[in-house]
This record gives C-alpha cells, structure tokens and sequence, in this order.
C-alpha cells in the first residue's frame, strides 16, 4: 500500500509527522515543486518523501490536505481515480447551494469519480494531528 499526501500546509505536514512516527512510507507533494519540499519533509523523518504531483497520485491511499476550492485541480491531474482511495481532510466555507445542495466530501467525490472517498482528519486543528495521539494513558482517535 502507497500513501501520498497532497497539500504540504500545517495539515498536510502534521499528517507526515504522523506517518514519520510509525515509520510509514509517505509521498509528500503540494504546487510548490518537490526540490522546495525536500527540506520539510527529511526534517519530518526519513519516510517522509516530496515528490512531484504526478508522481504523489500514483499511490494507492491519497490524503488531499489542500484548500478546498483547489480539489477540483488535483482532480484534473488523473484521467481515471477508480481503484483510488481518496481521503477528504479539507473542509469548506462554501454554502450549500454552491455546491449543488451537497455536503462538501460528497461534492468534493464528484470531481474524483471511481474514487472511494473517505472524510477525515479536518475536525482536529493541525497542531493536535501533529502530535502523538497516545495522551495521559488514552489514544485520541480520528473518526471516518
């Protein structure tokens, strides 16, 4: 199993921490080009990888950690999402009939189509998903 995450903002890198501590391969990539990711990424840890968009959507698992307005790009990249796992972690300010009177991961599947698509990691501020879930005995959990 490949996991990219795409969209290299607080979310995006506090997601990469997350793989980096259970020594996860992870593909890292945003608009910005790999060579200006490199340094955040390999100071997250050694799993964690920038790459180019292109080469991030050949994974199996894809974190889309970007502004929502923007989902519709990284859509575009792929001719075909079928057999893809998309994880929605964006939220959006657009009202309802905006997007066709659909909640955001159901508008946000439309672009992605053959995709499973799944919501996550967008109720926690970035600075709690950054850290180690294992708090004062418990485990902070993320809900799907």
């Amino acid at each position: 199993m490949r996991y990219a995450i795409v969209g290299f903002g607080k979310i995006g890198q506090a997601l990469a921490h997350a793989f980096a501590r259970k020594n996860i391969d992870v593909t890292v990539a945003s608009r910005r080009p790999p060579e200006a990711l490199a340094p955040q990424a390999q100071a997250i840890g050694p799993t964690v990888v920038a790459r180019s968009l292109r080469d991030a959507l050949e994974a199996d698992t894809i974190i889309l950690a970007v502004p929502f307005e923007q989902h519709r790009e990284v859509a575009k990249a792929l001719p075909n999402w079928k057999g893809k796992t998309v994880i929605d972690a964006m939220n959006s300010l657009a009202p309802l009939e905006e997007m066709d009177g659909l909640l955001s991961s159901a508008y946000a599947a439309k672009a992605f189509a053959g995709a499973k698509l799944v919501k996550a990691f967008n109720h926690l501020i970035a600075a709690t998903l950054a850290t180690d879930p294992v708090v004062e005995g418990g485990h902070r959990v993320v809900f799907l």
